[in-house]
């Protein structure tokens, strides 16, 4: 349900469709409500019952109403955008944690024999993994990796629009490169996660040293120094401390 809500919400929600849902638009709250039932059932739909079913349209309906509260107690642009948006993402997960003591249904016996008839004996052993509670370690991670690279691509440009970081309106970027720099922002979250998992925090070193040649000539600008350095610095706590937290949940799991 975690992971269905992180694809929902940072991989199928547009900022289009963000835009809309801040305007009030009904189409925009719909594409949201499809995308987030659509991947709630594709992750679910092996642990199918009655409860399930039932969730896959009352979830996404709860999340919805949620996020149209927040639209309507805060503007697009609110100066606290990114307490907001933790407070909305910890709502969403305590709707989710309440789903889940509510119904926790075995794997669906049809369900699967139906996969079994259609996979080879190889592809049925693989499968069969997928189902028992030592997934559990990777489905963990998956979620960390999702929050880190993709919920940081949302939280980051809301800390960077606080007044204190602020770029100044001529010295700002334009579209593309901002769209350059959530990718990259993306891909220097995954690498350092990787690194902190790996217990390599000194090759964090050189994953920050590219990135700051790139923007060289840059940072000679003061604002857009400190700018790059609070995004930064961000960046990289928030991949630390996912791979810090998946380090310490691997005994337990």
């Amino acid at each position: 349900m975690i992971l269905a809500h992180i694809i929902a919400d940072f991989l199928l929600q547009s900022p289009q469709t963000v835009a809309e849902k801040s305007r009030g638009v009904l189409r925009g709250y719909l594409l949201h409500f499809g995308g987030h039932c659509a991947a709630l059932a594709l992750l679910t739909h092996p642990y199918f019952s009655a409860a399930t079913a039932f969730l896959w349209i009352a979830l996404p309906a709860a999340h919805l109403l949620i996020d149209w509260l927040k639209n309507r107690l805060f503007p697009h642009g609110h100066p606290a955008a990114a307490l907001i948006f933790l407070l909305d993402q910890g709502l969403h997960l305590l709707l989710i944690f309440c789903a889940w003591q509510w119904t926790a249904p075995p794997p669906c016996v049809t369900v699967t024999s139906f996969y079994r008839r259609l996979l080879t004996p190889a592809g049925s052993a693989l499968m069969g993994p997928l189902f028992c509670s030592k997934t559990a370690p990777a489905l963990f991670t998956a979620v960390i990796y999702g929050f880190v690279i993709f919920g940081g691509a949302a939280l980051v440009p809301k800390v960077l629009a606080l007044e204190a970081f602020r770029l100044p309106g001529p010295a700002g970027r334009s579209g593309g490169s901002r769209r350059a720099g959530r990718y990259i922002g993306m891909l220097e979250r995954a690498i350092i996660l990787s690194l902190t998992l790996a217990d390599a925090f000194a090759a964090i070193a050189f994953v920050l040293t590219a990135k700051s040649i790139a923007r060289y000539k840059e940072l000679e600008c003061r604002s857009f120094a400190e700018y790059y350095l609070a995004g930064t610095l961000l960046s990289t706590l928030l991949a630390i401390l996912g791979g810090l937290l998946i380090g310490s949940a691997r005994g337990p799991l």
